[in-house]
């Protein structure tokens, strides 16, 4: 491809509101373009990096004995609300009607689809497992689309799913993905870590994500520092560790306490004691207008997953100052105990201190000596904290430390959860009909191309991997400016060398089935094509100029490297297929 005639350009400047990196330099090398919020057109350069990406990820689909499908767009909306997925995703779910009334969803996800897809071909055991994934758009209506290609509305997703009898049968296919994950990430140049994950709005128990360490990460796992437990933030378990339980407890007491005591900070303040002495209290609301009350120790915050998960009822929202006030009290007065009509849950700290401070926040009083068991009991106990950097490891005696990452992919476990909702049975050896073990797994395809710019740039601009660049040379000819004759040789020349034998070159390495991005512009400088072929990252530059051929051939150059070297022009097709052939062999 000529550089001339490519449709999109490089620009010089960012858009004000790109943060991350992959987002400003996508955008400056001419690969992306917003339409709207969390809605992008790949331009000719950004389509060739995902088709590369879509051949590894099907690739390694194959090898795995994955079957390609295609399903529609719009699902029928009463298989979403088979298993209550409509309410769970809640607004993120845009939906429709139809000329005729029926209610549809756009495709945020596909689990319940795919599950009455195959069903209509009524499985025995003899069929299981079946295996299939597509390549489709995805629409969620995120609430904040932001980072460029990190968070989208709209984008492409590879989504597989497995349909097994048993349980061993299941996890064979869960492993399978999991372990092509790895080489699918391998292959990208992407440092993917799996890691125990909570499987959200999709449902399920078990389910991990493959997290990919970056510095600019919204997303925080914690990691042992000395065995293999790896967990993201919302799944950590942690050892909670024991503030005073040397001390005997204490009568309970109620003490003055000047108003302006509310927040932990102000408790910290009156008291001089660290947070972790204290009783925190924050204030939920079910969808059916439950108030929950989780009471916890004051250094730890509340993980509403967790939280969501050990109560059962459906998402949870903060309560407001009216909800507060229906309960006679407000922010900063609410008690761990005591408040009619509230259902109180609590963490498994509230066992870690004796004598805690707080629970019973009055106008000018508030409890101290409050111990757990003694002087107050919740309704549910369990792990309802947020993991924090430096608690220990559940697995051993170390510690968890927290990496900031980006999430690559996400494989979930589903049971029988989505077969046994849609009647998703198969035939087994003694004739009955059984629920079919049902995973999914996810990898977004722009949120992947994004993640390799984000890992693999400079301060000058990308520098792609060679097995997704969207072509393997990037060729620039610094003495442009010629006309080749026509037919009858009247075109007036003007001659000169290096122009002639980049053309040379060009054809050459197009013979030789090289992808060639060509830079062949005239009255553009050396240094701005220098600078854009820095920018657009492709792995290896190839320079003629009258320099290169006065030494002997055209200047060879690694886009991660400052090296140059003058290569024979017989010999380039040869030099790029052995470096690729390298890199293909990683």
């Amino acid at each position: 491809m000529r550089y001339s005639k490519l449709f999109g350009k490089t620009v010089r400047n960012a858009p004000k509101d790109a943060t991350f990196i992959s987002h400003q330099l996508l955008f400056r090398a001419g690969y992306i373009r917003e339409v709207v919020a969390g809605r992008y057109i790949l331009t000719p350069l950004g389509l060739r990096v995902e088709q590369k990406i879509i051949g590894i990820i099907d690739g390694e689909m194959e090898k795995i004995g994955s079957q390609r499908v295609i399903l529609p767009t719009l699902h029928p909306l009463e298989i979403w609300q088979a298993t209550h997925r409509d309410t769970a995703w809640g607004e993120d779910l845009m939906k429709l009607k139809d000329r005729r009334g029926a209610e549809l969803v756009v495709g945020a996800t596909a689990e319940g689809l795919m599950v009455e897809l195959v069903k209509m071909f009524n499985p025995t055991y003899k069929d299981l497992p079946i295996v299939i994934h597509q390549f489709s758009q995805k629409f969620r209506d995120e609430l904040r689309a932001r980072g460029g290609l990190l968070r989208l509305r709209e984008f492409l997703m590879k989504d597989a799913y497995s349909f097994a009898t048993d349980e061993e049968s299941f996890l064979k296919t869960y492993y399978d993905q999991y372990h092509a994950y790895e080489r699918i990430a391998e292959r990208l140049d992407l440092k993917a870590v799996p890691v125990l994950a909570d499987s959200g709005a999709l449902g399920g128990d078990f389910c991990h994500e493959f997290m990919v360490p970056v510095s600019s990460g919204e997303d925080r796992i914690l990691a042992c520092d000395k065995c293999d437990y790896k967990a993201n933030v919302e799944k950590a378990e942690f050892v909670r560790d024991e503030v005073n339980m040397s001390e005997s407890e204490k009568p309970l007491e109620k003490v003055s306490q000047p108003e302006w005591v509310e927040t932990m900070a102000d408790n910290e303040k009156h008291y001089g004691l660290p947070a972790r002495r204290f009783l925190k209290n924050v204030v939920y609301k079910t969808g059916k207008g439950k108030i929950i009350i989780a009471v916890i120790r004051g250094d730890l915050d509340i993980n509403e997953r967790k939280l969501v998960r050990l109560i059962g009822e459906g998402e949870l929202r903060p309560a407001t100052e009216p909800d507060l006030k229906k309960l006679g009290t407000r922010s900063g007065w609410v008690h761990s105990w005591g408040h009619p009509g509230a259902f109180y849950v609590g963490d498994h700290s509230l066992k870690t201190v004796r004598n805690f401070i707080g629970g019973q926040k009055e106008k000018e009083t508030d409890m101290v000596n409050v111990n757990y068991g003694r002087d107050f009991k919740v309704e549910l106990l369990g792990d309802i904290a947020l993991a924090p950097s430096g608690a220990g490891c559940p697995k051993c005696q170390g510690q968890l430390q927290e990496l900031k990452t980006m999430e690559f992919g996400h494989c979930f476990k589903y049971d029988d959860f989505y077969t046994k909702a849609q009647g998703g049975t198969f035939v087994d050896k003694d004739g009955k009909e059984k629920f079919m073990q049902m995973g999914a797994y996810g990898i977004g395809v722009e949120r992947a191309l994004a993640l390799i710019v984000e890992t693999h740039h400079d301060g000058r601009g990308i520098i792609w991997p060679a097995a997704v660049s969207p072509y393997q040379v990037h060729l620039i000819n610094l003495n442009s400016k010629f006309v080749i004759p026509n037919s009858e040789g009247k075109d007036g020349i003007t001659n000169n060398e290096s122009g002639i034998r980049a053309e040379e070159v060009y054809e050459q390495l197009n013979g030789a089935g090289i992808e060639v991005l060509y830079d062949d512009r005239d009255g553009v400088s050396a240094g701005e094509k220098f600078a854009d072929a820095d920018l657009i990252g492709i792995p290896v530059r190839l320079v003629v100029s009258e320099k290169s051929l006065a030494g002997g051939g055209v200047e060879w150059k690694l886009r991660n490297s400052q090296e140059t070297k003058i290569v024979k022009t017989a010999a380039l097709a040869g030099e790029v297929s052995g470096l690729l052939a390298a890199h293909s062999s990683q």
